[in-house]
């Protein structure tokens, strides 16, 4: 020590509070980075077919999709079909009304070549679902049919429903802002897959609202 010099103790080891601050802030960084992670919706990601329900898409080897290629975007919006198969214009039904014959053997069939016995418990188990819908131009065959769920969760007839109802309003009758929706895309996005279509066109809830007693 030298001569004068007054002494002073060594002082504790250890880091400086500036160091041991910037680590806290880091942690609490990452902290909120990962509770953000977590907390994302899950409707971010799309759904794969192996995430879905047995039933919830169709069987394309079975269920291919088929419509009336005679009919195009004026005409599926008119009121003015008679019955017939496919309808024929000249009468005061929508295309929809104008199409549906679906007879219970019809539906048996359908049950049958998928391996499901028939509840016939009227509808409340599966519904007999047109892939492409009769609003939208789908045929009322076999081709176009297949048994899906609707008392499964997500993604079931119900579903479905509001996704065709929306669809349909997209062609026919667009609310402002919203560009129309070709007929023909419209029903190749429901015949390649409507999980997909309802990701995009239900992207939010307002959009495909629930109908009464869902």
């Amino acid at each position: 020590m030298i001569k004068g010099q007054r002494y002073r103790p060594p002082r504790p080891g250890g880091p400086p509070w500036t160091l041991i601050a910037l680590i806290l802030i880091a942690l609490a960084v990452a902290l909120v980075v990962a509770w953000v992670l977590f907390h994302q919706p899950a409707s971010v990601a799309p759904l794969s077919a192996a995430q879905l329900p047995a039933g919830t898409l169709p069987d394309r080897r079975l269920t291919p999709g088929a419509i009336d290629t005679g009919v195009g975007d004026g005409d599926i919006c008119a009121h003015d079909w008679a019955p017939g198969d496919p309808p024929v214009r000249g009468g005061d039904l929508t295309y929809s009304k104008a199409a549906r014959h679906t007879s219970t053997h019809l539906k048996d069939a359908v049950f049958e070549e998928y391996g499901i016995e028939n509840p016939h418990d009227n509808g409340h188990s599966w519904e007999v679902d047109h892939l492409v819908p009769l609003s939208l131009g789908g045929r009322d065959v076999q081709e176009n049919l297949w048994p899906e769920s609707r008392s499964g969760d997500g993604m079931n007839a119900w579903a479905k429903d509001r996704l065709e109802f929306r669809l349909y309003r997209l062609v026919c009758d667009p609310p402002p802002g919203a560009p129309p929706v070709p007929l023909a895309t419209a029903q190749t996005a429901l015949q390649t897959d409507w999980v997909a279509a309802y990701q995009r066109y239900c992207a939010e809830e307002t959009d495909c609202p629930a109908f009464g007693g869902q």
